[in-house]
């Protein structure tokens, strides 16, 4: 019923704005974050305890331990251009398609790692945002990654995914940290 009363609140802000669905979901993520960084030391904890090596989503620079690909992975670039619609489709999976949950729900609707379960999550997801963490994450390690999940974290596996769809997804998650350079 929350979901609904949300989806609700966010159509008749958008039509009253006049703005794009994507511009005014922009906006109330930016604000709910806002309002989650600002809180301080009111900001309910997670449940579950933290690892020591457990950095908070949003920072920049990121460190990981997520586990590296197989060397002839780590080699792989993207054979895809990012074309108008390389670009579109990996949006559609980034924000909507992706199954079992489409990425923004623990990436963030803007891949800066704090969708709307981040403090559930340990540890938390990856910061899309950071050029400084992206720039050493090749293709192909990003490739391994959504095809195999990662152990040891909540990413899951997107196998069922095909080669090119795969390719589309890393494309548009480039974008992110291209927008930060």
């Amino acid at each position: 019923m929350r979901l609904l009363s949300h989806i609700l609140f966010l159509h008749i802000l958008w039509a009253a704005s006049g703005t794009s669905w994507a511009a005014t979901a922009n906006e109330l993520e930016g604000a709910k974050i806002r309002k989650i960084m600002h809180q301080g030391a009111d900001h309910p904890k997670p449940k579950t305890p933290k690892l020591a090596e457990e950095e908070p989503s949003g920072i920049c620079p990121q460190p990981r331990h997520t586990p590296e690909a197989p060397e002839h992975m780590l080699k792989m670039t993207n054979p895809l251009e990012p074309t108008p619609d390389n670009l579109r489709a990996g949006q559609l999976l980034f924000k909507i398609d992706a199954r079992p949950t489409a990425c923004k729900v623990c990436h963030g609707f803007g891949g800066d790692g704090m969708g709307i379960i981040f403090e559930q999550l340990t540890p938390k997801p990856r910061n899309f945002t950071c050029y400084y963490t992206m720039e050493d994450i090749s293709d192909g390690q990003m490739y391994w990654i959504i095809k195999n999940g990662s152990p040891g974290t909540p990413m899951p596996s997107f196998g069922y995914l095909s080669d090119k769809e795969v390719w589309q997804l890393v494309l548009y998650v480039r974008e992110f940290a291209n927008k930060t350079k």
